[in-house]
């Protein structure tokens, strides 16, 4: 396991660490844009607060992270199973999914998985990104040299 700078370290960045962390705490807010010149920590204080949350439930196998305790918020692949089966849980520490500069629409939100597809004629669609960014944190750097329709999605 990589070695993280303990957020408590960082100085200097008041306004961005407070954000992050009511971002961490309310996610209903839906976001942080942290604007400033390399080197100030932008990532490191993602990354260092990531690593200081608990880890959270997810359902057990679920490509999205869902909250077993909010079965009313499930994504598809939740939805589909059994309700007369106990749901399996397992604790997962928070997501930092980093977003690469030359992603596709495709690989953000997810496509048709075409492996699956072709090699064995299922069609069966494959989550991106954003999937594996739920319940924690998506890090965009460098978000203005990123296509329009991408920072929409």
């Amino acid at each position: 396991m990589a070695l993280t700078f303990p957020f408590a370290a960082i100085v200097g960045q008041d306004d961005m660490t407070l954000a992050i962390q009511v971002v961490a705490v309310d996610p209903s807010i839906g976001g942080v844009l942290v604007l400033g010149d390399r080197g100030t920590g932008k990532s490191t204080a993602v990354r260092a607060l990531a690593d200081l949350l608990p880890p959270i439930q997810v359902v057990k196998g679920c490509p999205y992270r869902c909250d077993p305790a909010k079965p009313a918020g499930a994504c598809p692949v939740c939805q589909a199973r059994d309700p007369q089966t106990k749901v399996v849980t397992e604790r997962q520490s928070v997501a930092v999914v980093d977003l690469p500069l030359g992603a596709t629409e495709d690989r953000v939100v997810g496509a048709l998985d075409l492996e699956k597809a072709l090699s064995q004629g299922i069609k069966q669609f494959s989550p991106g990104l954003l999937a594996q960014a739920h319940r924690g944190f998506l890090y965009i750097d460098e978000v203005n040299l990123l296509d329009d329709h991408l920072v929409d999605l």
